[in-house]
């Protein structure tokens, strides 16, 4: 897991700057993060179209990353929270499909807002880089689009927005 280390600590920032105007661990706020953790796999989902088998439209390679890196988001601001190391011992997934893949994500993101466990943050850790594979993208793509990101945040707290 330590290929994503700098990834885990730019989102560490982030979070740090969403504590500075929230208080990021109440449990008011923790739920609408599991809500919105499965919202943003949903976006990314639609944007991928894996399911819609009767579109022929071709996906945005970019709004795919885009959307990816919300997720990888959302699971690492748990991640945070949980106070997961990245040296920690991690399950390896077993090989699945795109739509598996979701399905699954889907099934954590439920069991997580149930109950906020280290482990099923780690194994969401675990699946979300796997679908990054499963898409196509490098820990180079992940870290630039993180970075650009950081940046669009950083302006939108700064704003009113």
């Amino acid at each position: 897991m330590k290929e994503i280390e700098e990834i885990y600590k730019e989102t560490k920032y982030i979070d740090s700057l969403f504590a500075k105007k929230y208080n990021i661990k109440s449990p008011d706020i923790i739920e609408k993060y599991y809500l919105e953790l499965l919202v943003e796999f949903s976006e990314l989902a639609n944007e991928t179209r894996c399911f819609k088998f009767w579109s022929k439209k071709e996906s945005s390679r970019d709004k795919v990353l885009e959307e990816y890196i919300d997720c990888l988001f959302m699971i690492l601001y748990f991640a945070n929270i949980t106070d997961v190391s990245l040296y920690e011992e991690f399950n390896i997934t077993k090989e699945k499909s795109l739509i598996e893949c979701f399905l699954y994500l889907y099934e954590l993101g439920v069991k997580l807002s149930h109950n906020l466990d280290k482990e099923i943050v780690k194994e969401l850790m675990v699946e979300i880089l796997y679908l990054a594979k499963l898409l196509g993208f490098t820990m180079n793509d992940l870290t630039k689009e993180t970075l650009k990101k950081k940046k669009i945040i950083e302006e939108r707290l700064e704003g009113d927005y």
